[in-house]
């Protein structure tokens, strides 16, 4: 069998019964019977959500009076996220854990539901989901956690005693009160996933960010970084503006340090362009300007994000004509008073402004160096020149140098159909001296935002995305980890 099921052994279930295929190929999702062998419900594409209880107008009929009309509630969202609501009084449960009525949990591949009682007791109805497609996830926060002894983290570096003892948690308690098993993406210490309130009713869906904290302590000891584990929980706490993500609120456990934030539907910048091509112009001069608004106010409150970048750039929806872009993962943001306060080298490669790079070579020659908010100028006009492209404007060969001499071109067909100020705007952005970079407060007032769109090239229209050509070699794609692309730099410079 491919899914262990250690919770119906008992059941004389069939490896060919739970994994058998659909043989509609608009089938997503299904559910397996365990208490009518042989049964097997399809779950189909456009099917939003499904009911299952004693009413006939159920999508699964049970016929068991102990069962209420409506007993369960399986529905997804826009990109196809399963989750499980208990309507009933009278218990389900999913997988080991029982579930009251309000409460909410995320459905993976291979999870069991069975309702009134346990999958082991002989329920009147029990089944197993499944995905048409599905990965599995190793990492997943397990089922059967049990409590630890709670002990405060002993290294000293590691956090402040005030996070310490702040909001600290057992496993067992997130499992109870939180379903996070889907991944959204993963970092260099940290991994994003979709979040479930279990017990609160109508749970609105988070995006968690989860921080290993022996991770974090090791990047904090490379890195020779200032950053402490509650930077990011403290950063996100000061801020509001329509175009950084919200922040809901961070718990911890002995390992691990959880932010739950706003979860935006729409993917990211990065994915958009993979998925649909490069942006209209018109499309990237509206997206860019509340890109910009939201950075310059970072920069008005003296935070330098130093990881600007397409993947951290949400988008609220996936219609281009009605998404809205918010600044997302603040790990490595930080207070920024004077031109270089900015020590760490950290970031993602391809985004790396030229004095960043000089700060680390500068370091291991035993001078000083420093970066600030102009190196986040610098990694807009990478994200500008991305969007309007659909390719970085470096090679993955010679990386460095080709970012040290600011040697980039417009050199693809996509470039033909832009307007002179919006290549002039990339142009300041990317410039190698920062003293010569534009500010935030310059880029917000450019001319390419004041264009009237009649003016823009008749290809670029509103609400189109333009794919970039199949086979360019420098088609936007997801960059190496940052932990390996580091490392090849600090070889390049002999570290």
């Amino acid at each position: 069998m491919s899914d262990v099921l250690t919770q119906t052994q008992h059941f004389p279930v069939t490896s060919s019964q739970l994994v058998r295929p659909p043989v509609d190929s608009d089938v997503v999702a299904w559910l397996v019977s365990l208490t009518d062998l042989g049964r097997q419900w399809n779950i189909k594409r456009e099917q939003k959500e499904i009911d299952i209880g004693r009413h006939p107008d159920c999508y699964i009929n049970v016929k068991d009076k102990r069962t209420s009309t409506r007993h369960i509630r399986i529905y997804r969202d826009e990109r196809f996220h399963y989750f499980v609501e208990q309507l009933s009084q009278n218990a389900s449960w999913c997988n080991d854990y029982r579930m009251e009525k309000g409460n909410t949990r995320a459905l993976q591949h291979g999870d069991c539901l069975s309702l009134l009682v346990h999958a082991d007791q002989k329920p009147p109805a029990a089944f197993i989901f499944r995905l048409s497609r599905h990965q599995s996830d190793p990492d997943a926060v397990s089922t059967k956690a049990s409590p630890g002894k709670l002990r405060l983290a002993s290294t000293a570096s590691m956090t402040t005693p005030a996070l310490e003892t702040k909001l600290l948690v057992t496993d067992e308690w997130v499992n109870e009160n939180w379903d996070m098993r889907t991944t959204l993406g993963t970092g260099n210490f940290s991994e994003v996933r979709l979040g479930v309130q279990v017990k609160k009713q109508n749970s609105e869906k988070c995006a968690v960010k989860v921080i290993d904290k022996k991770r974090f302590v090791n990047f904090q000891t490379r890195r020779e970084s200032h950053l402490s584990l509650q930077s990011e929980a403290e950063m996100l706490m000061t801020l509001k503006h329509p175009g950084i993500t919200r922040f809901y609120e961070w718990f911890q456990t002995e390992d691990k340090l959880f932010i739950a934030m706003e979860f935006l539907p729409g993917g990211d910048v990065l994915q958009f362009i993979l998925e649909n091509g490069c942006f209209s112009e018109n499309a990237a001069r509206r997206l860019f300007k509340e890109i910009v608004n939201a950075v310059k106010y970072l920069h008005d409150k003296n935070i330098v994000h130093r990881d600007l970048k397409p993947e951290n750039i949400l988008l609220t929806c996936k219609d281009v004509d009605k998404m809205k872009p918010k600044l997302a993962d603040f790990g490595l943001a930080r207070k920024n008073i004077k031109t270089q306060d900015c020590k760490t080298f950290c970031g993602t490669p391809h985004y790396f402004a030229p004095e960043v790079i000089h700060t680390f070579r500068d370091r291991d020659q035993g001078q000083p160096g420093g970066y600030g908010k102009q190196a986040d100028m610098w990694s807009l006009g990478v994200i500008l020149y991305i969007m309007l492209s659909g390719i970085p404007p470096f090679e993955e060969e010679g990386l460095y140098e080709q970012i040290l001499e600011g040697k980039y071109e417009f050199d693809v067909t996509e470039w033909n159909q832009v307007t002179p100020e919006a290549k002039e705007l990339v142009r300041q952005l990317m410039t190698v001296n920062p003293h010569g970079r534009l500010t935030i407060v310059q880029a917000v007032g450019h001319k390419w935002f004041t264009l009237d769109p009649e003016f823009t090239p008749p290809d670029a229209r509103v609400g189109e995305a333009r794919r970039a050509p199949q086979g360019e070699d420098r088609a936007a794609k997801k960059p190496r980890a940052d932990e390996m692309a580091i490392d090849e730099i600090a070889g390049q410079f002999g570290a």
